[in-house]
């Protein structure tokens, strides 16, 4: 960045003797070095890693999101002694804040969603996809976030026909009366975002039951289902991971609203 010494050190020899035209040449160009350095910091000043205050507000105005909770988030202040709302879950108390629930995010906290809604406005709709929106939201590695992909793709339903592979016993159906063409199998399209390990702050949690990220495909039934028991993972039959256990180890899962209202 060219400073103002710069452009006072190129006057010639000629005026350079001349304290009179030194100070007008420096009164003339302050403005102008002032306004070049308030330019070139507009960009870092807007960056999506950097930015704060109203700053990162204007990034919210152009992403979509607003700072405004749609719907006050209860019991996410910091409490000590209070499982989910000590250090590092628990939202300080600000002056200005409401005096029972969150209606403003925090900065760190609406960064990370601008940043996650970033990539779900450019979701291309796979669970690939969905989970790199879900990695951006939720940083906490001992928090496991996973998804349930219930989705069937819809399949004609071919006619029983004697001698003909794939339309014999147990795989055709009968034609009713009435009916000249096969019809379309009745399929319940749904998917569940999961999340094991550690139980994410309540204020994460009100954010996921008011489905913040957007990831919610046309069509297709969305339902967020949280471990019950802090560190614990889901309980499911025929799997034992750090997501899905069985007896003994996996808790139930629950919604979002059920850990809020619980707390």
């Amino acid at each position: 960045m060219v400073t103002l010494a710069d452009y006072v050190g190129r006057i010639t020899p000629w005026q350079s003797g001349h304290p009179k035209f030194t100070a007008t040449v420096s009164g003339t160009l302050d403005p102008v070095v002032a306004a070049k350095v308030v330019v070139a910091a507009i960009p870092g000043a807007y960056d999506l890693d950097t930015a704060v205050g109203t700053q990162l507000d204007v990034d919210g105005e152009w992403i979509g999101p607003s700072r405004r909770v749609p719907v006050p988030i209860p019991n996410a202040w910091f409490a000590w002694a209070t499982p989910g709302r000590g250090w590092g879950q628990g939202v300080w108390k600000q002056p200005s804040s409401q005096r029972f629930a969150i209606s403003l995010l925090d900065d760190e906290t609406y960064r990370r969603l601008l940043k996650a809604v970033v990539l779900a406005n450019r979701w291309d709709g796979t669970v690939p996809g969905a989970q790199e929106v879900l990695d951006a939201f939720f940083v906490d590695p001992e928090t496991y976030v996973f998804i349930q992909d219930k989705g069937q793709v819809p399949f004609p339903r071919t006619t029983f026909a004697w001698a003909t592979p794939g339309r014999g016993w147990g795989q055709g159906s009968w034609r009713a009366d009435g009916i000249r063409k096969p019809n379309i199998g009745t399929v319940n399209v749904a998917m569940s975002i999961c999340v094991a390990g550690k139980i994410p702050p309540p204020i994460l949690l009100g954010l996921l039951g008011q489905n913040a990220l957007r990831l919610k495909p046309a069509g297709v039934d969305l339902a967020y289902r949280i471990t019950s028991v802090d560190r614990k993972p889901i309980f499911g039959f025929g799997v034992q991971n750090k997501y899905i256990s069985g007896w003994g180890k996996g808790a139930w899962a629950v919604s979002p609203e059920y850990l809020l209202n619980k707390a």
